[in-house]
């Protein structure tokens, strides 16, 4: 997996209470330079041709990547104890800050934990699906009480950008009383994607037609 932050493995941190943010995400399979034969290293055979392409070995993306619109964020969440001491009345709080509202993917208000021993941790996979392009701040905040019974907080803020994965510009003509609208789709990622269904739904009084199905409304 790689860091949810600007840098992999973004650290909140502080003397009793520390955790840790990470995108989770796929990894990819690892695909050696093309090449028309190799040869072992005693230069007595060769590698056939039928044998080269990719291995079955995968790795970690390097960094956090890119995330579109449409998909689902999932993160996982480590919150471990940095303190000789046990804590008490442990609360995470994990929330997602678009450009419209803020979204509340962990609440720990109703389930918080009553000791937290030295050394300990908890671990959270939180998923939502990201509904809105442009930046997205994920905040996580830990609350806990010392020994000493001083009451302690701590906030880290996690900023990524949100794209959106295509372009759609729209046409129309008249003809008569018919209005034709024409749609260009554009993929602007850097990936091949995979269309299911494209669909154009009209607003009253309009009906459709559609010709790439052989008609029907």
């Amino acid at each position: 997996p790689a860091g949810a932050g600007e840098a992999a493995g973004d650290v909140i941190s502080t003397k009793g209470k520390g955790g840790e943010v990470m995108r989770l995400n796929r990894p990819s399979f690892h695909c050696p330079p093309s090449t028309t034969a190799m040869s072992f290293i005693d230069g007595l055979s060769s590698l056939p041709l039928t044998d080269i392409g990719p291995s079955d070995s995968l790795i970690f993306p390097p960094g956090f990547g890119n995330i579109y619109l449409g998909e689902t964020f999932s993160a996982y969440v480590s919150v471990c104890s940095n303190s000789l001491e046990e804590l008490t009345k442990v609360e995470v709080r994990a929330e997602l800050q678009t450009g419209t509202k803020r979204i509340t993917l962990l609440d720990g208000s109703n389930s918080f934990l009553q000791t937290f021993p030295p050394k300990g941790h908890v671990d959270y996979i939180l998923e939502h699906e990201l509904k809105e392009a442009g930046v997205h701040i994920m905040i996580c905040t830990a609350s806990f009480f010392e020994s000493s019974g001083q009451e302690r907080k701590v906030r880290q803020y996690f900023k990524f950008q949100v794209q959106k994965p295509l372009s759609v510009t729209t046409k129309l003509h008249f003809m008569e009383n018919s209005i034709f609208l024409e749609n260009q789709i554009q993929n602007i990622t850097k990936l091949p994607l995979y269309l299911s269904l494209i669909k154009f739904e009209p607003s009253q009084p309009y009906n459709r037609e559609d010709l790439s199905a052989g008609g029907g409304r």
